[in-house]
This record gives C-alpha cells, sequence and structure tokens, in this order.
C-alpha cells in the first residue's frame, strides 16, 4: 500500500468509528450514517482528484497536491 493509501485508510476508518459503522453491523446500519460516510469518501476523493466533483460557484481550487 502507498503511503497516501495507508492515511485515507485510516481516515477512512476515523470517518466510520465516528458514525458508529463497521462491517459486524452493516445490516442495521443507520440510513443516514451511511449517507453520511458516502458523501464524505466522495468529497474526499475528490479532494484528492481521483472522482470528479461538481464545479462550485466562484471556485477556483485545484486536486490537493500529492506533494502534502
Amino acid at each position: 500500500m502507498h503511503p497516501t493509501d495507508d492515511s485515507l485508510a485510516l481516515w477512512l476508518a476515523r470517518q466510520a468509528r465516528r458514525l458508529g459503522l463497521d462491517t459486524a453491523r452493516s445490516q442495521e446500519a443507520d440510513t443516514e450514517a451511511l449517507q453520511s460516510f458516502a458523501v464524505a469518501v466522495l468529497e474526499e476523493l475528490a479532494a484528492r482528484g481521483l472522482v470528479s466533483a461538481e464545479p462550485e460557484l466562484d471556485c477556483w481550487s485545484r486536486p490537493r497536491s500529492g506533494a502534502n
């Protein structure tokens, strides 16, 4: 695994724990928690330039640099 992959995996795990999500109870997981997790994951992937993102008005930002 690449070091940035490790940091993404750790971030994903923190988000899942924050929302009370795990595989043991995935069938009973709260729909809102799952949706929040999905949105957070997509936003992070978009920030890293790994998926396309909806352009925001007056937003001139670029995907995060891999050097950071």
